[in-house]
């Protein structure tokens, strides 16, 4: 007959529970420790007084490996191209210290994109753009790109509801996007379009990669157009997002033009002279809508 007391060899093969505090800060080691400087490449953990020394030396490790990729990216869109002038040192100062800490992939290309512009162009990017950029992550981004892909410049055409809808906008974006920063308040702005040449009327809407030529007999005319407007940072960011042209959407704003007695053109960007400007375009063509097209058919 054994001596052990009785349940011994139930406790010998029951695990030890672990203090629930302890279990937690092991799992903040694991998560935060290589991050902060507590644990070596091997998860030993370091000595007290090693371990300010070598966050620092860390995380400035990461701060400079992403400034270098975002860097790569911009000298690459910067390839054959010459800007006019350079950036002021107060913008590539608060440029490097909102990218630095741009880890994720999808905000890098937007940074780059932001670094490329601004050296093509000194002054386009605001200070605001990149401060704004800094505090947003990629789920913010994302969500952004809701409205952006429709921008035109610094404004969206605000068309009916049951449009936006079909992409997944509705008014709660809008009102987070106004509580960001991104978007003004109000939904009763417009946007007014004079004519650009003196015999008739005419101008431009640059889309990001597509410019429609908008026209019209009389030259006393002018164009007003009701929008959503951007804030200086939602412009920067929706330009560097660089979004595709949502074809639905271009359809949308000439039925409207239409209806208006305007006639349409387009020609696809290839270089842009600045944000308001196109340097080269290809050959204009007319666009016509579907209800104009049928109605030219009948006749």
């Amino acid at each position: 007959m054994s001596d052990e007391p009785a349940g011994a060899a139930d406790a010998a093969d029951t695990p030890r529970t672990e203090p629930l505090g302890r279990g937690r800060h092991r799992r903040f080691v694991d998560i935060v420790g290589p991050l902060l400087g507590l644990v070596d490449e091997n998860g030993d953990t370091v000595a007290a007084d090693r371990q300010a020394e070598r966050f620092e030396a860390s995380w400035e490790r990461r701060r400079r490996r992403t400034l270098l990729a975002i860097s790569a990216q911009a000298r690459r869109q910067l390839s054959g191209r010459i800007g006019n002038g350079r950036p002021t040192a107060m913008w590539l100062d608060r440029f490097l210290d909102s990218a630095a800490d741009a880890h994720d992939s999808t905000i890098q290309a937007v940074f780059a994109r932001m670094l490329a512009t601004e050296c093509l162009r000194p002054g386009t990017v605001s200070l605001a753009g990149l401060a704004q950029l800094r505090a947003m992550d990629a789920s913010d981004l994302a969500h952004f790109g809701k409205l952006a892909q429709f921008a035109i410049g610094n404004f969206v055409v605000r068309l009916k509801e049951s449009f936006y809808e079909k992409y997944a906008l509705d008014g709660e974006d809008l009102f987070q996007f106004e509580e960001a920063g991104l978007l003004r308040p109000g939904s009763g702005h417009v946007k007014q379009f004079p004519s650009q040449i003196d015999d008739r009327f005419q101008t431009h809407l640059l889309l990001s990669d597509r410019v429609l030529r908008v026209s019209a007999a009389e030259p006393d005319r002018k164009l007003v157009l009701p929008c959503y407007r951007l804030t200086a940072a939602g412009t920067d960011i929706a330009e560097a997002m660089d979004l595709p042209v949502v074809n639905d959407y271009i359809t949308q704003i000439v039925e409207l033009l239409e209806q208006r007695g305007y006639t349409v053109a387009h020609a696809s960007i290839v270089e842009r002279g600045d944000r308001n400007t196109v340097a080269r375009h290809s050959r204009f063509s007319e666009v016509v809508s579907f209800d104009r097209a049928r109605k030219g058919r009948r006749r």
